[in-house]
């Protein structure tokens, strides 16, 4: 394991800097997408492809290369799991992955990470009429969650520092895999960041009948991963986010997806809407020009 573990890194390394040369070359932005993550990244089973906040992010991301380069520049998009997401970006099977990814310093030891864009928080999906209202709650209960994710890290790490004992911990592949064993009666609550239980509440055939609980054992800044050593791409990344800010695209797409009238609507709060603000550093008009 080691060994190929090194391997992916030399390997990523070898070809890090090259990656704005070889997106100008073909033309081609290869970018990694999660199927289930809502509202950020996840195949629309209506029109058979990726969409999601992210997802517009991306092509934010490729027509601002399709400025820098004078091309059209167009995504290939790839379908990752939490699995897979670092280890396709650190061989090259992907330039990026966008998503809704949790920035920690032990990710950042085999992979690069652009600004934080949002912020979400560990906690559980579960049946109005499961009584589950506080951690404790769930001792003796199963517990779902979706396997490489911060999320089931901070409950098998609760769980064995004794702050509350399920009776399992019941590994997924995938957030839609969760819900599934949930819906079935497989798992009594299922964990992930609060914005994507509400995606997966409000994609259900019956929304009515799930909660997500009131508190939360970890909290999740969101990133997008790129390649150790790839400061050029992580910058242009880092500046079109800045930018859609800037220009007001950003809310706009926020809207769309998280405002009232969105898929998931999530209110922002004072102090992320003050983040945002804060991070945005001058930034000229056409800056994506060589």
């Amino acid at each position: 394991m080691t060994t190929l573990i090194g391997l992916a890194l030399l390997c990523g390394s070898a070809m890090a800097g090259a990656t704005m040369d070889q997106i100008e070359k073909t033309g081609v932005l290869k970018m990694g997408f999660r199927e289930g993550s809502i509202p950020f990244a996840f195949i629309d089973p209506k029109v058979g492809k990726h969409v999601g906040f992210s997802v517009d992010m991306a092509g934010l991301l490729a027509e601002n290369l399709g400025k820098r380069f004078g091309k059209e520049i167009t995504i290939k998009p790839f379908t990752v799991t939490p699995k897979t997401r670092i280890p396709m970006v650190v061989n090259g099977t992907i330039d990026a992955e966008m998503g809704s990814t949790t920035y920690t310093q032990k990710r950042e030891q085999v992979a690069d990470f652009s600004l934080i864009f949002f912020f979400s928080e560990t906690t559980f999906l579960v049946a109005k009429d499961s009584g589950i209202k506080t951690l404790t709650d769930l001792s003796g209960k199963r517990i779902g969650g979706a396997r490489a994710t911060t999320n089931l890290m901070a409950v098998q790490q609760l769980a064995k520092e004794g702050k509350f004992s399920p009776s399992d911990i019941v590994v997924t592949e995938t957030h839609p895999q969760g819900m599934l064993a949930l819906k079935s009666g497989k798992i009594d609550a299922y964990t992930t960041d609060r914005s994507l239980l509400e995606g997966l509440k409000m994609k259900d055939s019956d929304p009515d009948k799930w909660m997500t609980v009131d508190f939360a054992i970890a909290y999740e800044p969101y990133a997008y991963i790129v390649r150790e050593d790839d400061s050029e791409f992580r910058d242009f990344i880092n500046d079109t986010v800045l930018w859609a800010i800037k220009t007001g695209k950003f809310y706009e797409i926020y809207e769309k997806w998280m405002g009232p009238q969105g898929l998931v609507p999530l209110k922002m709060s004072p102090a992320y809407k003050d983040y945002l603000q804060m991070i945005v550093y001058p930034i000229e008009d056409e800056w994506w020009k060589k």
